[in-house]
């Protein structure tokens, strides 16, 4: 996928979306006249400025989406707009970087050849090809250790942080970024959520789609779940993972006596080894557990509440929609009997 430079253009007002889908829907069609619905329906907006991701286990769709919007496949129903234009416009791409899940690069080129060739095909000037190459390539951590050697002795992580630089070369509107942390240690991980908090301070649009569920919920301002096809939840973080209710004790030092004390205050503990963890869901109860545990001489080793995470709020949302899929398909063949 290659993007051209950018030209003056007159700006959109910032009510419209930079990614407008509507009821997007891709089935393939396979031998013997079978069909598989690899997305059903879809409809999201991606606002100017916002980092959008889209998370899913393997088939869910969103490599099939990316795709759609590059203009690489055709959708089977519904539209996607970007900046106005229809996927595979030359106005769109212009204003597009993308990088790949997994990026394949010309292997005789070296690093700073390889941005010279993309700033050439991307129509960046002459003038302006220079700074920007050895900005790319320091951003990335390439300038000195990589800008001048060969693409075909590249690292794993070292060809994804020449892609992410690929990306950035025509300076985007929109930066697509497919598992941007592949391959990469957790030096290089954590480099990559600075570049993309970085490019959210510049207002950068940025859609990602990535299996890192922490690093996800780190950079992004709203999150679509998609599951076979479906998209089953969309919204901002601190709606998706609400804020914790429950309250977790810590101790340690009590006895079997002391650990019985809890039970008989109505109030479920887990031990391992000499740890005794007490979990409620009211400040009183948390008190209360806090009384017990002095009175029967044990040693507190925290107070927290636990806040649940975005994986968490991933596999319950995929495990739902699962057990309703699952629900529906047994219904329909009791009906059929």
């Amino acid at each position: 996928m290659v993007a051209t430079a950018k030209s003056p253009a007159v700006a959109e007002p910032t009510t419209n979306p930079v990614v407008d889908i509507r009821g997007l829907s891709k089935t393939y069609r396979l031998m013997m006249g079978k069909e598989v619905n690899a997305l059903t329906d879809l409809t999201l907006e991606i606002k100017k400025g916002e980092t959008f991701a889209i998370v899913g286990p393997n088939g869910s769709g969103k490599t099939t989406t990316m795709k759609i919007l590059l203009g690489m496949l055709f959708p089977t129903a519904g539209e996607a707009k970007l900046f106005g234009y229809a996927p595979g416009d030359a106005e769109a791409q212009r204003r597009i970087g993308y990088l790949p899940e997994a990026p394949y690069f010309y292997e005789f080129l070296n690093g700073r050849e390889l941005l010279e060739y993309y700033g050439k095909l991307c129509g960046v000037p002459e003038e302006v090809r220079k700074s920007r190459i050895d900005e790319l390539l320091k951003m990335v951590d390439l300038y000195d250790r990589g800008a001048d050697m060969p693409i075909r002795v590249y690292s794993r992580g070292m060809r994804q942080r020449i892609g992410i630089a690929q990306a950035m070369i025509n300076d985007p509107d929109l930066l697509i970024l497919d598992e941007p942390t592949n391959g990469l240690d957790p030096i290089g991980t954590v480099q990559v959520r600075q570049f993309i908090l970085e490019q959210k301070k510049q207002q950068r649009t940025i859609l990602l789609c990535s299996h890192l569920l922490s690093e996800v919920e780190a950079v992004a301002d709203r999150v679509a779940i998609l599951h076979r096809g479906d998209l089953i939840a969309v919204g901002p973080i601190n709606e998706l993972v609400p804020e914790s209710t429950m309250w977790q004790l810590v101790a340690t030092g009590l006895s079997r006596e002391g650990i019985a004390a809890f039970k008989d205050a109505g109030l479920k503990v887990e031990v391992h080894g000499d740890v005794v963890t007490l979990l409620v869901e009211t400040l009183d109860d948390a008190y209360r557990g806090l009384g017990i545990m002095r009175d029967q001489g044990g040693e507190l080793i925290e107070l927290t509440r636990p806040q649940p995470t975005l994986e968490e709020q991933f596999l319950k949302a995929v495990g739902e929609e699962s057990l309703r899929r699952t629900v529906d398909t047994l219904q329909k063949t009791a009906r059929k009997k």
